[in-house]
C-alpha cells in the first residue's frame, strides 16, 4: 500500500473512531421520548423552505437520515388543521417560530466529526443531555436529498385504525370516542383494554331532571389529519348531543405517538347553552378487560396499590376518597402481564376546577358502550365543575409500556422529563 493510500485509510479509521465514540443505550422510558424543537429556538433558519430542511445522526459511524416531521400550529396553540374555524399562526410553507420540528430521543447518536460527508449544508447541531448529563447529537440540515423511510406510527383515516411497533387502536368510524379494538404486541392474554367511557351528568334546565348522556350522545367525527413518522394527529369535530340537537361544540385533536395517546379539547362554552346544564360533571375513563391481579397506583394513594379481584374493598375506597389534585394527577395501572397504562390530565389555559378519581372493580357490571362485561378496573378522571361560560380545555395523555420499574412517585413525572436541548449554528 502507498502512502498516499495508507494516510487515507487511516484518516477514514480515525473519522470512524471518533463518531463511533460511545454513548449509552438509553433505558425504554427515555428511549421513544419525542423531542421537539421549537422555531424560535432556531432563528437564523426561520424563512427558510419547510421542505428544505430534515435531520440527521451518527448511525453506526456514519451521518444517516432520521425519521423527523415538522408541524406547524394555529393562533390558539393547537396544530394547524386547512379548513379548521382557527387560522395558522405563521407562513405556510416556511418555517416560523410557532413550527416544532419532532424527532424521537432514541434516534439522536454520537457527535459528528466535521470531515464526515453528508449530502447538504449543515445548518444546526442539535445537544441533547439526558439526566446523567450524556450528550446525544442530531443536526439540522438543508437541501438533503436525504429521507428516511422509518414510520413510527401509521395511520389510516379510511380504516380508523393506528398501528405502531407496540399498540394497533381501531376506532368506529362513526364515532371516534369509541374503541372498536385495542392490542398491545407484548401483552399476555386477550384484548386487554375494552372501551375509552364518557360521561356528563347534568340536571338540565334544573338539578332535579338529572341526566346522563355518554359515548352514544358525544360524537367526535374526523375532519382531517396529519400524518407523519413521530405523530400522527386526527382533527375532529366533537359534539355533545341532548336529544337530537347538538347542544355544544367542540375541538378535539387526538395524537398518536409511537408508545402515548394523547387527547387534546378544547371550545368556547356560550353562555346561553351553559345555563341549559345545572351543576355538570365529567368522568373519562379506560374500561380494561379482565385484567385481574392488577394493581392501581395514583398520585394521592401512592403506598397501597388497589388490587383488581372484582370487588371494591376498604383500601379502593380509600383510594378512591383520596381523589386527585388537578396539580398533580397521574394514575398507574399495572396489569403484571407486560401491559402498564400511565394517565395524566393537564388542564389549558385559566381552566383549572376541581377533580377526582373515578375506580371501579367489577366483576360482571355491564356498561355499555363495551364489548366485554364488567369493569376490571374501569379507571379514570372527574372534572367536577364546569366555569359557567367562556374557555373549557385539557389534554389526556396515555403512556404505554412492558412495564414501569421503581417508585411511582419519580417515574411518573419523569415519564414526561425531556432531556435538556441546546441548539447551535454551524
Amino acid at each position: 500500500m502507498n502512502l498516499a493510500k495508507y494516510a487515507l485509510v487511516l484518516l477514514s479509521l480515525i473519522i470512524s473512531a471518533q463518531s463511533h465514540a460511545l454513548v449509552p443505550p438509553l433505558p425504554q422510558i427515555d428511549a421513544f421520548k419525542v423531542i421537539s424543537l421549537e422555531g424560535e429556538d432556531i432563528p437564523w433558519v426561520l424563512g427558510w423552505k419547510l421542505e428544505e430542511l430534515s435531520l440527521a445522526a451518527m448511525v453506526d459511524g456514519v451521518m444517516e437520515p432520521i425519521p423527523f416531521q415538522i408541524d406547524q400550529y394555529n393562533t390558539g396553540g393547537a396544530i394547524y388543521f386547512e379548513g379548521w374555524h382557527v387560522p395558522m399562526a405563521g407562513s405556510p410553507d416556511l418555517m416560523d417560530g410557532t413550527d416544532k420540528i419532532l424527532f424521537l430521543f432514541k434516534d439522536a447518536g454520537p457527535r459528528r466529526d466535521p470531515r464526515a460527508p453528508y449530502d447538504g449544508e449543515m445548518a444546526a447541531e442539535i445537544v441533547t443531555r439526558d439526566v446523567n448529563g450524556v450528550e446525544r447529537f442530531v443536526y439540522l440540515v438543508r437541501n438533503s436529498r436525504l429521507r428516511s423511510e422509518e414510520q413510527y406510527v401509521r395511520y389510516s383515516a379510511e380504516l380508523g385504525l393506528v398501528e405502531t411497533d407496540f399498540y394497533s387502536l381501531r376506532y368506529n368510524k362513526k364515532n371516534h370516542l369509541k374503541w372498536d379494538d385495542f392490542s398491545y404486541v407484548n401483552y399476555v392474554g386477550e384484548r386487554p383494554l375494552d372501551s375509552m367511557k364518557l360521561r356528563l351528568n347534568t340536571g338540565i334546565l334544573t338539578s332535579v331532571t338529572d341526566t346522563e348522556l355518554n359515548n352514544d350522545q358525544m360524537i367526535a367525527l374526523p375532519t382531517g389529519e396529519i400524518i407523519g413518522p413521530i405523530r400522527t394527529t386526527t382533527q375532529l369535530d366533537f359534539n355533545l348531543y341532548l336529544f337530537g340537537v347538538s347542544i355544544l361544540q367542540l375541538s378535539l385533536q387526538i395524537h398518536h405517538y409511537p408508545k402515548s395517546i394523547m387527547y387534546d379539547v378544547r371550545g368556547i362554552i356560550p353562555e346561553l347553552r351553559r345555563k341549559l346544564l345545572v351543576d355538570p360533571t365529567l368522568t373519562m375513563s379506560i374500561d380494561a378487560n379482565r385484567l385481574l391481579g392488577a394493581n392501581t397506583y395514583t398520585s394521592e394513594w401512592p403506598d397501597h396499590p388497589a388490587t383488581v379481584d372484582g370487588v371494591v374493598d376498604d383500601n379502593e375506597l380509600a383510594m378512591i376518597k383520596a381523589g386527585l389534585n388537578p396539580a398533580s394527577n397521574w394514575i398507574w395501572v399495572t396489569s403484571k402481564r407486560n401491559l402498564d397504562i400511565l394517565a395524566f390530565v393537564d388542564y389549558l389555559g385559566d381552566f383549572d376546577e376541581p377533580m377526582s378519581l373515578l375506580y371501579k372493580d367489577d366483576l360482571e357490571n355491564d356498561d355499555p358502550p363495551e364489548v366485554f362485561p364488567g369493569q376490571m378496573p374501569n379507571v379514570g378522571y372527574g372534572i367536577d365543575e364546569f366555569p359557567m361560560s367562556g374557555f373549557i380545555g385539557f389534554v389526556v395523555s396515555m403512556f404505554i409500556s412492558d412495564g414501569f420499574e421503581g417508585d411511582p412517585n419519580e417515574f411518573a413525572p419523569y415519564t414526561r422529563t425531556l432531556p435538556d436541548l441546546e441548539v447551535r449554528a454551524l
